[in-house]
């Protein structure tokens, strides 16, 4: 089973979104529509008053796009998706 890599839960009108992609929680196209769900879901929530976005580990929130990603992406991607 793989870890998720965004791990989400409730705490009294909380949201709280951790980015969980070891070591430095760099972002791929995944788990940006991993993040973009959860907070969609969350804006109809009426018991959701706040998101919270932190990173999981104790040196980075996040350092960013994967380069693995963008080296594997067209130019339009890169333009539209990694800024």
């Amino acid at each position: 089973m793989t870890t998720p890599l965004v791990n989400a839960s409730k705490h009294e009108g909380v949201l709280v979104l951790e980015l969980r992609n070891p070591p430095a929680n760099t972002y791929s196209y995944e788990m940006m529509r991993v993040l973009d769900a959860q907070i969609l879901e969350a804006r109809f929530d009426a018991n959701v008053h706040v998101i919270l976005v932190t990173g999981a580990g104790e040196k980075f929130f996040c350092a960013g796009a994967d380069i693995a990603m963008l080296e594997k992406a067209d130019p339009y991607f890169k333009y539209n998706g990694a800024q």
